[in-house]
């Protein structure tokens, strides 16, 4: 214990000199804006420059902003915040370096990236949804084949696959849950229905919502929640053999970090039971950590359900040869 607190107060002694640290990320400015404040309570000599940015594309614009201002010799981001996808292309990039946090002892292994690169902090469950004003109950598609019914083309929508992030990821993380032979079926039929297709994930919601499609087949868990508080007309699409896929948002220090010490405070707040109650009690936030009881946990959330975690090592060790694959598939006209 006596040496921990050493480590930490010479961190802190070090962080400290630095003064701040930037961050660059995905997460709204307003919902960030409350972690911000509770970490800069805590450590009042780090000011925190949180900058909303994207990452839909292969490679991430926030990748590319990054490499663009490490070649220009500029200040860059201490630390990134994104969906796992990314977060591994940044990874390929060799744009993240490793830390690994004593506050990750508090995750379950597999959830883990084995070097420290990046830790989870926020949950990110996808499921399917419907309009409930324009479906009926009986004529509800039941499993993966009915979804793929040509009675559906055009009534779909779905996270842009070519652009190889979260909804791609979400799409090849089914191939080991059906095998070969169903997931190539489903990844064909699926594109011959024609979704509408959209880089973000609120405009699937709006796209069902509003009418535009009747299914959503990749909708963000915690979209699904505000929309049920809204009262709009969207309801979860129970598919038998599509299991509740997980993935996250994780926090990754770059290797350009000029505030390391002020990066590592942050993520240990963020990974922390005290930071992920932060987390967890941000609507809609679900937080990564399994220990945290909050209004938004999991388990809360969606009950008596096995999550799946997504993507594994499976398919990512496969990830150069289907990915072409699916988005050649969904890119084609006609």
């Amino acid at each position: 214990m006596q040496s921990a607190n050493l480590r930490l107060k010479s961190k802190m002694d070090e962080a400290r000199k630095e003064g701040k640290v930037i961050i660059y990320g995905t997460v709204e400015k307003d919902e960030f804006s409350g972690w911000k404040r509770a970490f800069e309570e805590k450590f009042p000599f780090i000011d925190v420059d949180y900058r909303r940015e994207y990452v839909y594309g292969t490679p991430p614009p926030m990748a590319k902003k990054i490499m663009q201002e490490m070649k220009e010799g500029k200040e860059s981001a201490d630390l990134v915040i994104a969906t796992v996808p990314p977060i591994m292309q940044m990874q390929e990039l060799g744009l993240l370096t490793n830390y690994k946090s004593p506050e990750a002892l508090a995750y379950p292994s597999e959830i883990l990236e084995r070097e420290g690169l990046w830790t989870p902090i926020i949950s990110v469950p996808i499921v399917q949804i419907y309009n409930s004003r324009l479906v009926d109950a009986d004529e509800l598609p039941r499993s993966a084949s009915d979804l793929i019914n040509p009675k559906w083309r055009n009534s779909l929508v779905i996270h842009d696959i070519t652009l190889g992030t979260l909804g791609c990821y979400w799409l090849l993380s089914l191939k080991p849950i059906f095998g070969e032979t169903k997931w190539r079926e489903f990844a064909e039929g699926l594109a011959r229905n024609k979704p509408k297709n959209f880089p973000l994930y609120d405009n699937i919601i709006d796209s069902v919502a509003g009418g535009d499609t009747k299914i959503g087949v990749t909708a963000l868990l915690h979209d699904l929640v505000k929309a049920h508080d809204a009262e709009r007309p969207i309801a979860r699409l129970p598919v038998k053999d599509i299991p509740l896929l997980v993935s996250y948002s994780a926090i990754g220090m770059t290797t350009v970090a000029e505030h390391p010490k002020s990066a590592e405070l942050l993520i240990d707040f963020l990974l922390s039971a005290e930071g992920q109650a932060l987390i967890g009690n941000t609507y809609v936030r679900i937080p990564a950590r399994p220990d945290v009881d909050s209004p938004y946990a999991l388990n809360r959330i969606v009950p008596n359900e096995q999550p799946i975690l997504f993507p594994n090592a499976s398919v990512t060790s496969e990830i150069h040869e289907t990915l072409p694959f699916v988005t050649k598939l969904f890119a084609q006209d006609g």
